[in-house]
């Protein structure tokens, strides 16, 4: 009769797991298609890590794209400080995340317009001044200062890059662009085509214009990455007595999560947010 029981109960036990995974498969798909559905960018988000959280793998880098801030430190238009190798600390600005185009298919149709302006602006089609200037406003910046732009690869970019902005926050009674603040030597070989970036040094092919010494300056770049090009710049600048008073970029390249980053955002992190959140609601 114990056997019989045990074997009752073992079945039941058996039955009820093989019903739970089912519930949960067909839970992890509808989540699924409420992302992909969503309206929002809390539905998104919402929908997409509930469907990581039931199993779903294939919402993971839909779940991070739609979450993003949750993962990097840096938040767009946000002022965060830059530190130098001197302790320094400079104000620090960006647009909006840089997304490579390998994971076009997991991002919103609006992320996907924003990196495609970046590239027109690398490209000189477009001046993007409207959106530099409403980051510049968010730095805590002298009444006036004078706008220098990094250092490419060659000239010709350069010019073909900036000149646009250049233009554009002439205009602005205290912004003074200086297009020309540096001068070319020669071409160098571009970060972007090598794997170590940090083995070309941004300075290397240019020398500073002397109408620039003593002067307090905002760098204005595109895409930021690790930083390093920027600080090099800026301590490069620092040597002819000129005073870096902020950074501003159009974008910032997203550094891509851990496995366990994702796991513990999705499911400690959510929860405890969640949680507080009740804990707040019901104290009101």
């Amino acid at each position: 009769m114990e056997k019989l029981i045990i074997w009752i109960v073992l079945l039941v036990f058996f039955y009820l797991m093989n019903r739970i995974s089912t519930w949960k498969k067909r839970a992890a798909t509808a989540f699924l298609v409420v992302g992909q559905r969503a309206t929002t960018k809390e539905e998104r988000k919402w929908g997409y890590r509930n469907a990581l959280r039931a199993g779903e793998k294939k919402a993971e880098r839909f779940y991070v794209y739609s979450a993003l801030e949750d993962f990097m430190d840096e938040k767009p238009m946000m002022p965060f400080k830059m530190k130098l190798s001197n302790g320094k600390k400079i104000p620090a600005i960006f647009i909006d995340y840089y997304i490579p185009k390998r994971d076009w298919n997991f991002i919103t149709e609006e992320q996907r317009k924003f990196v495609q302006m970046v590239y027109d602006f690398k490209d000189g089609r477009v001046s993007c001044s409207r959106l530099f200037k409403e980051a510049l406003a968010k730095l805590d910046l002298p009444d006036s200062v004078t706008v220098v732009f990094m250092p490419c690869s060659n000239q010709s970019k350069y010019l073909t890059r900036f000149s646009r902005l250049n233009n554009a926050l002439s205009y602005e009674e205290k912004l003074h662009p200086m297009l020309y603040s540096l001068t070319y030597l020669e071409a160098r070989e571009s970060k972007h085509s090598i794997k170590d970036r940090d083995k070309v040094n941004a300075d290397s092919n240019v020398i500073i214009n002397a109408d620039i010494v003593g002067k307090k300056v905002v760098i204005i770049d595109d895409v930021i990455t690790t930083g390093s090009s920027v600080k090099e710049h800026a301590e490069e600048l620092g040597k002819y007595g000129v005073e870096v008073v902020g950074v501003v970029c159009l974008a910032k390249t997203v550094k891509y999560p851990e496995k366990v980053e994702i796991w513990i955002e999705s499911h400690f992190k959510y929860a405890v947010t969640k949680n507080a959140s009740n804990i707040g609601k019901n104290a009101l």
